[in-house]
């Protein structure tokens, strides 16, 4: 098996730690700082709105599947951009 047939054969989280773990530095320190500032905005945005962490908790366990496929989406989406920022 070559080393496309072994990425196909991963999964989008498996992909994701191995791009972390061999990426830049300089574009994994981008990546992060910018999807941490658009975390806190987000919680920040449902506290507005009178949403807290047991609204989370709940809507998490109430959407698991639907979490579990946007975490891949999430997982495909940051290794992409910490690729790009090397390339």
């Amino acid at each position: 098996m070559d080393f496309f047939d072994e990425m196909l054969n991963k999964s989008p989280k498996e992909k994701f730690i191995e791009i972390i773990q061999n990426g830049n530095l300089g574009a994994l320190e981008n990546v992060f700082e910018n999807f941490f500032a658009e975390y806190i905005a987000m919680v920040e945005l449902l506290e507005k709105q009178g949403l807290n962490e047991k609204n989370m908790k709940n809507f998490i366990l109430e959407n698991f599947e639907f979490i579990e496929q946007r975490k891949n989406d999430i997982f495909i989406e940051l290794g992409a951009k910490i690729l790009g920022h090397e390339g």
